[in-house]
């Protein structure tokens, strides 16, 4: 069964598909780094029964004249970002996909941009490593026989410990927007920390989040009471700009946002508003309207945010993830079972009759 995989996957996994009768070639992005343009895709796809893409555009064209191919995955949590997800169901091509694959990495590195705003982990990194202003200073209370004590750096008014003193993330509260796969890795880190959790979700399981200790509340609560903001939503018609200017509004002085999840949630203006008017504490984001961010964009001016660029997802240990979730269910379908995780279910049925991968 010839399969091409542009995908970043899994050494193992590769030889778990060989194992099983797949013989595989590797290209495109997980190979070289680079997409295939779409002339090259129609070139591979025209003589392949299975297909695993990461960021190759998958379109109608392409599907259409891939006459041998049976199935297509895409190691994504949105499949619909590279593959035509309506022209592969209407030429009953099953098209597997990966939720939740990045759910932990984006998870620890939502709990590292809290502590990093809320501790001024990032800013005082790069007043020491970078600048003098810090170092080319002197201390009243680090003249004479104090010069050498080293147990503090200094107690005068102007030094970093009293400058930057930062908040506990213990017995704060969290207000997720969004309670999916990362929004409950998220929480389960929050947790552990000593926090309280909230969120706001019209689509949650009540009982899931129950057994996570999370309350549902309603968006307004949730900007009130929350200490800390994390959004952790998808983009839908619905979601888009869910978190607006009145939002941003009812926040405390003291709360801190957090944008892990996508710019087109957040009315940007108005956060760079509140941000510049110091009516929020400050945030923590690496999603932006426009990427990368450009050089002249006003939040770089800012001093009360934590910026890094969109990598929250990039971990060896997404790959080796989403690797063996697709190749688990891979495996499924060549056994004759539904495989767990298809973007159009609905075809599933038909795709078996007639044979599946067999």
């Amino acid at each position: 069964m010839k399969t091409f995989i542009t995908a970043r996957i899994d050494a193992l996994e590769v030889d778990r598909l060989k194992a099983h009768g797949f013989a595989v070639e590797l290209g495109g992005f997980g190979a070289t780094g680079v997409k295939l343009e779409q002339t090259q895709l129609l070139n591979k796809f025209a003589d392949i029964d299975v297909a695993i893409i990461e960021f190759e555009n998958i379109t109608e064209d392409i599907l259409r004249a891939a006459k041998k191919l049976k199935i297509v995955a895409c190691l994504r949590n949105e499949p619909a970002a590279s593959i035509d997800i309506e022209a592969a169901s209407r030429l009953n091509i099953p098209v597997l996909f990966t939720p939740g694959r990045n759910a932990v990495a984006v998870a620890e590195h939502t709990i590292g941009l809290m502590l990093s705003i809320a501790r001024s982990i990032a800013t005082t990194h790069h007043l020491l490593r970078y600048t003098d202003e810090l170092t080319e200073v002197s201390y009243s209370d680090k003249a004479g026989d104090r010069k050498g004590v080293t147990s503090e750096w200094s107690m005068d008014p102007g030094a970093p410990f009293q400058r930057f003193q930062g908040e506990e993330l213990m017995g704060k509260t969290v207000g997720l927007v969004g309670a999916g796969f990362i929004g409950q890795e998220i929480a389960r880190r929050a947790s552990a920390l000593g926090m309280r959790l909230i969120a706001f979700d019209p689509y949650a399981n009540k009982n899931q989040l129950s057994d996570l200790n999370i309350d549902l509340v309603d968006l307004d609560k949730l900007a009130q009471e929350s200490d800390f903001v994390v959004m952790a939503a998808k983009v839908t018609p619905e979601s888009t700009g869910v978190f607006s200017a009145k939002a941003f509004s009812q926040m405390k002085k003291s709360a801190y946002f957090i944008n892990t999840a996508r710019a087109a949630l957040v009315d940007y203006e108005a956060l760079y508003r509140v941000l510049s008017e110091n009516k929020i504490a400050g945030a923590a984001l690496y999603v932006y309207p426009v990427e990368p961010l450009p050089s002249d964009s006003p939040l770089r001016k800012l001093s009360n945010v934590v910026l890094t660029p969109h990598l929250a997802g990039a971990t060896t240990g997404v790959v080796k993830h989403h690797s063996k979730m697709v190749v688990d269910d891979l495996l499924l379908i060549k056994a004759g079972k539904i495989p767990n995780r298809v973007a159009n279910p609905k075809i599933m049925d038909e795709f078996m009759k007639k044979g599946g991968l067999n």
